[in-house]
């Protein structure tokens, strides 16, 4: 086949899984690609034979966020939090403005239980501000107060390093291109995860299998 036509097919086929990824993202992906050809990988420990690609990716997604996890949770009791996914709903909180409690809870794809109770909490320690909503009496609006913002300032230093803990030696375009990759996965889910968490798992996975939701 001819070289152009090639490259061609080649960006035709990314492009279409990845409607809003770059030109820079597919050289990224064409070259990264060709060098993982080019290389003997070994595959993951104690990984059983005939997993799927689908879930080789999600086990080590998952080890991965693990190991974040430790590392999160002895970063934020260098800070002033009360517990150490608190600094997740803040942060949503200075991005989002202010919000009713349920669009926070959703937005940290948690479980309504759990997210009222870590948002009550955060506001009894004075680091979410609440008022009721104008517009519905039975709701309540959630912004980070001015307590909340200082402390939430001093927890990006120790995010940071937790995070360049997890990523060190991986160069910045395999960060970029990975990025590139999964954002319209994370978009999607975060989204469906959201509308379908209160079904049973068959009608979940109905719906997104015959892309109903």
């Amino acid at each position: 086949m001819n070289r152009i036509v090639q490259l061609v097919n080649e960006w035709d086929s990314f492009e279409s899984e990845h409607p809003d990824a770059e030109i820079e993202d597919f050289c990224r992906y064409f070259l990264a690609r060709a060098e993982q050809a080019s290389m003997s990988v070994p595959a993951p420990t104690a990984t059983p034979a005939g997993i799927p690609d689908s879930g080789l990716l999600l086990k080590l997604m998952g080890r991965i966020a693990g190991a974040f996890g430790v590392y999160h949770r002895a970063a934020m009791a260098k800070t002033k939090l009360p517990f150490p996914d608190a600094f997740f709903y803040l942060n949503f909180l200075k991005q989002l403005g202010e919000i009713r409690k349920t669009e926070l809870i959703n937005s940290m794809v948690a479980e309504y239980t759990t997210g009222m109770e870590a948002i009550n909490r955060l506001i009894r320690d004075g680091l979410i501000a609440e008022r009721p909503d104008e517009n519905d009496g039975r709701a309540k609006l959630v912004s980070l107060s001015k307590r909340g913002e200082r402390v939430l300032a001093g927890c990006y230093e120790y995010v940071g390093k937790a995070g360049e803990m997890i990523f060190k030696g991986v160069r910045p375009d395999t960060l970029k291109l990975c990025i590139a990759l999964l954002s319209g996965v994370e978009a999607k889910h975060s989204r469906l995860a959201v509308e379908l968490k209160n079904r049973e798992f068959d009608e979940m996975y109905g719906a997104v299998m015959n892309g109903e939701a």
